[in-house]
């Protein structure tokens, strides 16, 4: 009888665990200093359903009613949290407590006597443009004073932000949001002023690939454009490794961590690319929309070919005479023997050569063949899926065009010399 009657409240608190709703009148105090980890799950559970759903409701109230009010920090960045994500488009938003803790998390002596820092699943879909939800581990420690729950921090005694996986602005610093038909705009303080250039540029891209592109696409993406140097840093696997050299990149945000499905390819539009203006801006966004809208059709060839159609399409609505090249490349092509790039060393200290052959190299097949050569060269390139290694990339070549990389090296520095030199 003991254990069924065990077996029944386990129960229960598993219920009340999994509920939306959750009251503060669920949480009265226990008479007890210590509580159980199956009722301070519960509890957890019930004040970040509830969080949740303030968010849903836009109620600052709501949301801070059961955070620390004496810690001004972290009620500062509880209530810049919540302004962000009031902000956005959210299809899904959500929490769930896990029975894991997070190791190693010494409490500050600020935070009480019994601690809990739980792993926590937060969900969230952005309406539109995240095709499945993102699925990230956070944390919080809660306090229990009485047997009643009080987040008391939303990161280490030291600082150290509780997240796995690469945070998004809205986690690191206060957003500003515009949404467009088919843009999401995510700006900081610094970069809002430049809001709508940026919105324009985007737009504007998104119609011209339209025209460019021989298949439909979704015609959606977010887009940030920031400086704040915490979300910079944030940046992992940015090519060249120094993201201040870039002036754009994309990059997959995956459903649940890496190799699992991408829920969306977003774009980070550097601010020296606003400020350089036009015809800059909308070359190097096109480029950047251009891995967003071929999406896998590339997957598995040569790096040169995803980024030579991208470099392409980018270049494609510019004015011949305004066509820019690195001076260096110039430089390259006269006195070089030209090689189509190898992949693994595409970003590295020769990268501005490697992305202007590569460019000529597609606007030479273009210019020779015509513009549905190139989508049958990306085509063979990718391979159903299988893709085409650059040892292997001599055959496609040869099959599509009638002759192998180091004759289309030859040809496009010679297309270089012609143009600019």
């Amino acid at each position: 009888m003991r254990s069924a009657a065990v077996a029944a409240v386990l129960a229960l608190l598993v219920t009340l665990a999994g509920c939306g709703g959750g009251d503060d009148q669920a949480d009265q105090p226990v008479g007890s200093s210590r509580i159980s980890s199956a009722d301070a799950q519960a509890q957890e559970q019930r004040i970040l359903a509830q969080r949740a759903r303030a968010v849903r409701d836009h109620d600052l109230g709501l949301f801070l009613r059961r955070v620390d009010h004496k810690d001004a920090a972290l009620m500062a960045r509880q209530r810049r949290y919540f302004r962000n994500l009031v902000q956005l488009p959210l299809a899904r938003f959500s929490y769930q407590v896990t029975s894991g803790q997070w190791d190693g998390v010494k409490p500050a002596p600020s935070w009480g006597q019994d601690v809990h820092v739980p792993q926590v699943q937060l969900t969230m879909q952005l309406r539109d443009f995240d095709a499945v939800p993102v699925q990230r581990t956070v944390g919080f420690a809660f306090s229990f004073k009485d047997g009643r729950a009080t987040l008391v921090a939303d990161r280490t005694a030291t600082g150290k932000q509780l997240f796995r996986g690469n945070p998004a602005p809205w986690d690191l610093t206060a957003i500003n949001v515009r949404e467009e038909p088919g843009v999401l705009g995510i700006f900081d303080r610094e970069t809002s002023g430049s809001a709508a250039t940026v919105m324009a540029a985007v737009r504007d891209g998104i119609d011209q690939l339209d025209r460019a592109l021989p298949f439909s696409w979704s015609g959606r993406v977010v887009v940030y454009s920031v400086e704040d140097p915490r979300v910079l840093k944030s940046f992992r696997d940015v090519p060249g490794g120094a993201i201040d050299h870039l002036g754009a990149m994309t990059f997959p945000t995956y459903a649940d961590g890496e190799r699992s499905q991408v829920a969306s390819t977003r774009m980070l539009l550097m601010p020296s690319s606003v400020r350089a203006g036009q015809p800059f801006l909308g070359r190097i966004t096109r480029h950047e929309l251009s891995h967003v809208a071929i999406g896998v059709r590339d997957d598995g060839a040569p790096t040169w070919v995803s980024e030579g159609i991208a470099e392409y399409l980018g270049a494609r609505e510019v004015p011949l005479r305004e066509r820019i090249i690195p001076t260096s490349a110039l430089q390259r092509a006269r006195t070089v023997d030209a090689t189509m790039p190898v992949s693994k060393g595409f970003n590295d200290s020769d990268q501005e050569w490697h992305y202007a052959l590569s460019w000529m190299a597609f606007d030479y097949i273009a210019d020779t063949f015509g513009e549905a050569r190139l989508w049958e060269l990306i085509d063979a390139m990718h391979n159903g899926g299988q893709g085409t290694a650059d040892v292997d990339q001599d055959r496609v070549l040869d099959q599509v065009l009638g002759f192998d990389s180091h004759e289309l090296a030859r040809r496009a520095a010679a297309r270089i010399r012609n143009i600019y030199g």
